[in-house]
């Protein structure tokens, strides 16, 4: 019996179900620009979303999906200081994934590389049940990889850029080589199209809780702060509920959303208008060109010699 056929018939305890995807997993890569332009390319979908303002509310959407994990959460509270970094972690991830999808295949690689190793050693024991917990779980790699994209889709939804329909499942196929590289190896945890993701997202509620922890890590934008510069203070609570519009109704049920100072679907609007705000006047290859600079620059990892 195989890996995979073993995990499908005896999945982890409190992890995610699986899809059956069916696309293949593939770069985008284009060689117009010379030299090594990474695993996905100008030309890829993954570069143009990416690139965009609006994928950084999709991470942070992403995130909050992510920590509905009870056991993941349980690990992370027992070996990382998870709940005492929540901003390093943020930065280490976008670091992360801008070297993955922008960086030379050499860096892409040494940064999944590390992650691989971190996760190898992230692993718990509940001293009340001996359970083993390990971060490096196929199935929860899974979840929080395609979080990761179905978080990034639901904010080019809401905040463009707007994608057809062949665009929206050529990303998330696209985004089988960011699986390869952070360590999945199993096609049946990924989806093939938007449809398969968006029915993997719902598919998993069942899995979720809202652990302690996690309702820590999150109270500021369950209960965010009004006080200070009034226009600030604004356009922070907007742009915070613009990111919680993004996340499915039973998630929003979980974190206990009511009673919000700001309708969701308002403060949405709003987020869309200062995010065209923040796009406005740059071509979106200024703001490719300028991820890409910063990626050579401060890598999430950097690669010792060149590939051989």
């Amino acid at each position: 019996m195989s890996t995979s056929e073993q995990r499908t018939d005896h999945p982890a305890p409190g992890c995610p179900v699986h899809v059956g995807g069916t696309g293949q997993p593939g770069a985008a890569t284009s060689t117009e620009t010379g030299g090594d332009a990474g695993y996905f390319g100008p030309d890829s979908i993954s570069w143009r979303l990416f690139s965009d303002p609006s994928s950084q509310l999709g991470g942070v959407a992403a995130i909050l999906l992510q920590s509905l994990n009870p056991q993941m959460m349980r690990l992370f509270e027992g070996t990382s200081g998870y709940s005492t970094d929540i901003e390093g972690r943020g930065e280490r991830t976008g670091r992360y994934i801008d070297t993955t999808v922008f960086g030379d295949r050499d860096h892409a690689d040494a940064a999944g590389a590390a992650v691989q190793r971190l996760h190898a050693a992230s692993v718990w024991t509940d001293p009340h049940t001996g359970q083993e917990l390990r971060a490096d779980t196929q199935e929860w790699l899974a979840w929080t990889h395609n979080c990761i994209v179905y978080g990034v889709l639901r904010a080019a939804d809401a905040f463009g850029p707007t994608l057809t329909v062949a665009e929206q499942d050529r990303f998330v196929v696209e985004q089988h080589e960011a699986a390869r590289i952070v360590g999945i190896e199993g096609e049946e945890l990924l989806p093939g199209s938007r449809e398969e993701l968006d029915r993997y997202i719902d598919d998993n509620k069942d899995w979720m809780a809202l652990t302690l922890p996690a309702a820590e890590n999150t109270r500021a934008m369950r209960k965010p702060t009004l006080s200070g510069n009034p226009v600030k203070v604004w356009a922070a609570v907007n742009i915070q509920d613009g990111i919680l519009s993004l996340l499915p109704d039973w998630a929003l049920l979980l974190f206990g959303i009511e009673g919000r100072p700001m309708n969701l679907r308002a403060a949405a609007r709003v987020t869309r208008r200062l995010i065209a705000s923040a796009r406005a006047g740059r071509s979106s290859e200024d703001l490719i060109s300028e991820v890409v600079a910063r990626v050579q620059t401060h890598p999430y990892r950097k690669a010792r010699g060149g590939r051989r």
